[in-house]
């Protein structure tokens, strides 16, 4: 059920920019992404090396979580927590206090009784009663009517029920209460992780609150961005800061031998260091000269999504190379592209190739030219194809000096690694890293939430995106961002994030759009990264 999660720990992205001392300045592009063990490693070594109890973590932890309730309840109403007997419960009861300290009307629902609550959560429990929190147990499902009364009066709920120490199913009372949780109608605030996903996985456990909001505490977990976890519509809100340093976080996992040496969560911010400001005298070729090659009969729109695509990033030049017999077709459609019929493109001076979009099944052997050269490329559609089918293709193409991306959706990574697409959907993280070790390239995986992964071992969730990308030539136009910003030198562990990100991102600005409108609404995109 865990996956890759169950084979060898995950860590942070921290970018090191200078080490004096033994002291290290980091610039950060990134959040990080934990498991619960590391989360809770780094825990453990805060308060070591702090000196400083676990009840500190808890009262930071609280202090968001009441600025949190604040930010987001509907009106000045009363303000329900509903917490379990772990820490969650703790950190739930410090912003019902300070709540209360500031006049808001909080009642406290425990699931459990008084009488079982024991360290943290029975002091800070104690606190709370002392100034007067209201708290009013509910713990059987005779209490079910009581727990729909008290959210029909409430203008938020929060849910500190479970946390990510949850690894079994939620049964009876608990899966009873959550039910009735997501029936009311008032907002709906998880504190940490959704009480009933599985921190690690995103798996429902039975049963799982519908978070309207939720806060992460100290640092984003996996559980928050697969499967069930990223729930449609929900906000997530930033990490709250409760005093664990990242280079903390870092320096911990320094001592573990890792499948992935980084792991992270593509940010927007990364958009700008895609497109430095350029010189004064730049020229076109300065600006990079991406080849294109794609095309055949019935696929002639595909290559021209592409240079769309490439054009959208200030790509200086692009080229594209098609089969003969649809060159007309593709040169009448391209106004900014130099089309060449491919039997005689002069695509010997490039500084990176988009190849496979449109293609047809019979150009292995340009595929196999195309791999000689040591610029990057970009592989994308019947490429990838091409091959899953061919060993010796497989072969060249982990044997190249050059950087590689392959783009394949969920049919096409399975083909790659003769698997099915439900096996690929399963575990989408593992499928990544799988097709980065078999044929050592970068992978875009597409769909909801893309996942990157590059031969480093570095990973990159990309939260970003919406079922507009969902249509035909979305994938063609990615192909071309990718390419372009790699034509115009652009780092890759920069240019494939920020491309996705973008291209996602475009995707969630408009209702509805023609994959020939995108690249138009990628360009507006990159004008407000510029600036």
């Amino acid at each position: 059920m865990c996956g890759y999660l169950c084979r060898k720990p995950l860590t942070s992205f921290v970018q090191i920019t200078n080490v004096e001392g033994g002291a290290m300045t980091i610039k950060q592009f990134y959040k990080p992404i934990l498991t619960t063990a590391q989360m809770r490693q780094a825990e453990q070594k805060t308060m070591q090396e702090k000196s400083i109890t676990s009840l500190i973590l808890m009262e930071q932890a609280g202090l968001a979580l009441a600025r949190a309730c604040q930010k987001h309840k509907l009106d000045s109403g009363r303000i329900v927590f509903i917490i379990g007997s772990g820490s969650n419960g703790g950190d739930g009861l410090v912003a019902a206090r300070l709540l209360r300290i500031a006049n808001v009307p909080i009642t406290v629902i425990p699931l459990v009784s008084l009488d079982s609550m024991q360290g943290d959560i029975k002091h800070q429990l104690e606190l709370a009663l002392k100034i007067g929190v209201k708290i009013r147990p509910l713990t059987h499902s005779e209490d079910a009517n009581k727990l729909q009364c008290w959210l029909k009066r409430s203008v938020l709920v929060v849910d500190a029920i479970f946390g990510t120490g949850l690894n079994k199913p939620i049964t009876g009372w608990y899966a009873q209460a959550i039910q009735i949780i997501n029936q009311a109608h008032c907002p709906r605030l998880s504190v940490d992780i959704a009480s009933g996903i599985h921190a690690d996985t995103g798996e429902v456990q039975g049963a799982a609150v519908q978070a309207d909001i939720t806060l992460p505490i100290a640092a984003y977990k996996w559980g928050h961005w697969l499967k069930d976890g990223k729930q449609q519509g929900s906000l997530m809100l930033p990490p709250a800061p409760i005093g664990i340093h990242q280079s903390t976080m870092m320096n911990m996992m320094q001592a573990y031998p890792f499948l992935v040496e980084q792991s992270l969560l593509n940010d927007k911010e990364i958009i700008r260091e895609a497109f430095p400001a350029r010189p004064v005298d730049a020229y076109k070729q300065f600006c990079g000269h991406l080849w294109v090659f794609g095309g055949s009969k019935g696929y002639t729109g595909a290559p021209t999504l592409v240079a769309q695509g490439a054009q959208a990033v200030r790509t200086g030049v692009i080229s594209l190379a098609c089969p003969d017999d649809v060159y007309p077709i593709v040169a009448a459609a391209s106004l900014e592209t130099m089309v060449h019929p491919e039997s005689i493109a002069p695509w010997d001076k490039h500084s990176a190739i988009v190849a496979g979009p449109g293609w047809g099944d019979e150009q292995g052997e340009r595929l196999q030219e195309i791999m000689q050269s040591e610029q990057p490329i970009v592989l994308d559609a019947n490429a990838l194809n091409l091959i899953s089918r061919d060993e010796e293709l497989q072969s060249a193409l982990k044997q190249r000096k050059g950087l590689t991306v392959l783009t394949p959706h969920p049919g096409e990574a399975a083909r790659l690694l003769n698997t099915t697409n439900t096996d690929i959907q399963a575990d989408r993280i593992q499928a990544t890293l799988d097709l980065v070790e078999k044929l050592n390239v970068w992978v875009v995986l597409k769909g909801a939430r893309c996942v990157i992964a590059s031969p480093d071992k570095h990973l990159w969730i990309n939260p970003y995106g919406s079922p507009n990308l969902a249509t035909a030539g979305t994938g063609d136009v990615l192909a071309g961002v990718l390419g372009g910003l790699l034509a115009q030198g652009i780092e890759p562990d920069i240019a494939v994030p920020a491309g996705v990100a973008l291209h996602s991102l475009a995707g969630e600005s408009a209702d509805w759009f023609k994959a020939g409108q995108l690249s138009a609404i990628i360009a507006d995109k990159v004008k407000v990264y510029r600036q």
